[in-house]
């Protein structure tokens, strides 16, 4: 019913184009009437574990015209979304026209444990995306808002690691400075003779034998008395 009424409006929006506006008429060109569109949805990664899933869901303006202030529906469930299955509404920020915008959701923690398959306990199987889920905007097209994944057919972003090197430059040690000694150039003191206090004893005198008196005499007599054979 609700795509039938909108079928209607939209050709007879295009086809009449005129309305009443302070007592003047205006045509509304066909090129006003934008479509959001679901472009991708992709699991991120856990920031906390106390908190439930995260997803980015990539949405797409197909539109002259900026679009801002709608709203994203995420539904997590074990098979078709029901009335009491858990769900997160978010408000969208502003997407330019023509332009794309990932919009962050993250769903309750109970779509963690959600079931028991023999003693396991399982979380989410399916996650169902609505834009524009509280219908403010009319669209050329209202059947791209809704999308149901399954969760084995998410992408999940990897976050890479990006190793930093750093280098540490070391100064080369200073050599150090060669001591020089300066050789002791004095003169050596005056050392006197150290004498011994105990008295050296004298050389002994020579013993002179007293002359023969007779050579003596002989001597004195006979001029060459030293020679005897004379």
């Amino acid at each position: 019913m609700k795509a039938l009424n909108t079928a209607i409006l939209f050709i007879a929006f295009v086809t009449i184009g005129i309305v009443a506006c302070q007592g003047q008429g205006f045509i509304v060109p066909p090129d006003d009437i934008g479509d959001l569109e679901i472009v991708e949805v992709k699991q991120l990664p856990v920031v906390d574990q106390s908190c439930g899933p995260r997803f980015g869901i990539v949405i797409a303006n197909n539109s002259n015209r900026c679009v801002e202030n709608f709203h994203v529906t995420a539904i997590g469930s074990l098979g078709q979304a029901l009335p009491h299955s858990p769900r997160t509404t978010v408000v969208a920020g502003q997407i330019p026209a023509n332009g794309a915008r990932q919009v962050e959701v993250s769903l309750p923690i109970e779509t963690l444990a959600m079931g028991n398959r023999g003693g396991l306990i399982i979380g989410l199987q399916h996650l169902t995306v609505i834009i524009d889920s509280w219908d403010e905007f009319f669209e050329c097209n209202e059947f791209n808002n809704h999308k149901c994944f399954s969760m084995d057919s998410l992408p999940i972003e990897t976050v890479e690691a990006v190793t930093v090197e750093t280098v540490t430059e070391v100064a080369p040690a200073a050599s150090p400075q060669p001591t020089t000694v300066q050789p002791n150039t004095a003169p050596p003191a005056n050392i006197a003779p150290q004498t011994s206090g105990i008295n050296q004893p004298a050389p002994a005198a020579t013993a002179v034998s007293p002359q023969d008196p007779l050579r003596s005499a002989i001597e004195q007599i006979t001029p060459n008395g030293n020679n005897p054979s004379q």
